[in-house]
């Protein structure tokens, strides 16, 4: 004769708590899928702001880059004299080298309609956010000047790799007339680069310049717009002085010669020159944006909060789940149940609360994505890798929060019954 095997409990009890919890358990879903909606859009945030940060960057062809000692990051480079990059031409391993220039420069946007007076209507900043998503670059706006950021360089010595490279090869003829510019295709709406078959007064600086083409370069947060020009269009577009006085040094060398060259650079260029390879920028780069300045530290800082927030949210509403069933846990008790066991029981439901919350965290996440990207114009991306850590965040901070919660089971004593 055997023994009775205890079959479990279909569905579980903690399933169950959730289930009948009503508005209880609705408040803890909805608190919860909140928090972790705004984990996962910060999480998004710091991914986009690592690869805006280094965007510029992958748009380049070099091994080698020379930079001036007063070097920030790529919107703020500094000067160096061209006499550094031609010392670098004389190293054997160095094959080539191509200098580029940067600036910012004020462009005359076009307004929208193209028919109306500047001022008309309602503008930007009187539309919301879903406004302007909803009209896109059909936003009503006035005639402005708005900064943008400029590239200057040589056209026979392209430092853009492909697509831009073909691009460039392609308008090559144009570009060597004076004033002509290509204008990013990805550019932010009051750009105008939608209008430009119907807008021709374009102005950058003090100059009126022409539109000959476009070429995609995906927006970053210090600058909505960017144009290319050949390097005496630059200097004439920007006032930049002379084409003696450059922004970056770009160097292309021998396979495997990277490190070899490197040294042989630093030891013999004087110290108003930096040297990098194309890895050390990068991280050099990215760790600029992510961990040196307010934008990234806003964001990670964002996530911390969020936590907090799913935590608090879930630790209330399971701790009055508690008080306001110790009776029917008391009765449990009397019936054999460990305190061990119903601990299990509310770990078990704010596991359920935070993976169910997960779950609705996801599907609003990948639409706010989208939004966010049509009005920022920046990379939101959901990676596994962020899915993974906000799920992972999600059951630690379940875990927790279930633990922090069942001491008050403490209090169902089968004795208060009688």
């Amino acid at each position: 004769m055997g023994f009775p095997i205890r079959r479990p409990r279909f569905p579980p009890l903690a399933w169950r708590n959730v289930i009948h919890g009503g508005r209880r358990s609705l408040a803890a879903l909805s608190g919860a899928a909140f928090a972790l909606t705004m984990v996962l859009l910060q999480l998004g945030f710091l991914e986009a702001v690592e690869i805006t940060a280094v965007n510029n960057f992958d748009q380049l062809d070099f091994d080698v880059i020379l930079l001036s000692s007063r070097y920030e990051q790529f919107y703020a480079p500094g000067f160096l004299p061209m006499e550094r990059l031609r010392q670098a031409a004389g190293l054997d391993s160095v094959l080539a080298t191509t200098p580029l220039y940067a600036s910012f420069g004020l462009w005359r946007c076009p307004p929208y309609p193209l028919d109306s007076a500047a001022g008309d209507g309602e503008t930007e900043s009187q539309t919301g956010a879903l406004g302007r998503w909803l009209a896109g670059s059909r936003l009503r706006r006035p005639l402005q000047r708005r900064e943008l950021f400029v590239l200057g360089f040589d056209l026979d010595n392209s430092p853009f790799r492909s697509p831009l490279r073909e691009i460039i090869d392609e308008y090559r003829p144009q570009l060597r007339l004076t004033d002509r510019v290509l204008l990013n295709s990805l550019s932010h709406p009051d750009f105008g680069w939608d209008l430009r078959h119907r807008f021709h007064d374009w102005e950058l600086g003090k100059t009126a310049v022409e539109v000959v083409g476009g070429f995609p370069m995906m927006r970053g947060f210090a600058a909505d717009s960017t144009v290319i020009c050949s390097d005496e269009n630059f200097v004439k577009l920007c006032e930049y002085g002379s084409r003696e006085t450059i922004n970056f040094g770009l160097l292309k060398v021998l396979p495997d010669a990277v490190g070899a060259t490197i040294a042989r650079l630093k030891s013999m260029l004087p110290p108003d020159v930096l040297v990098y390879s194309r890895a050390g920028i990068l991280k050099r780069e990215s760790d600029h944006w992510v961990n040196q300045t307010s934008t990234g530290k806003l964001f990670a800082f964002g996530v911390l909060v969020a936590v907090v927030v799913a935590a608090v949210v879930v630790h209330q509403v399971l701790s009055n789940d508690v008080r306001e069933h110790l009776p029917e846990y008391a009765t449990l008790k009397a019936m054999g149940y460990s305190t061990a066991r119903l601990t299990g029981v509310v770990v078990a439901q704010s596991l359920i609360y935070m993976v169910l919350s997960f779950a609705a965290s996801v599907v609003i996440a990948a639409v706010v994505y989208r939004i966010t990207a049509a009005l920022a114009g920046v990379p939101m991306r959901m990676t596994a890798e962020n899915l993974a850590r906000t799920l992972l965040l999600a059951v630690v901070v379940g875990a927790a929060t279930g633990l922090l919660t069942a001491y008050k089971l403490r209090y169902a004593e089968p004795a208060d019954l009688f």
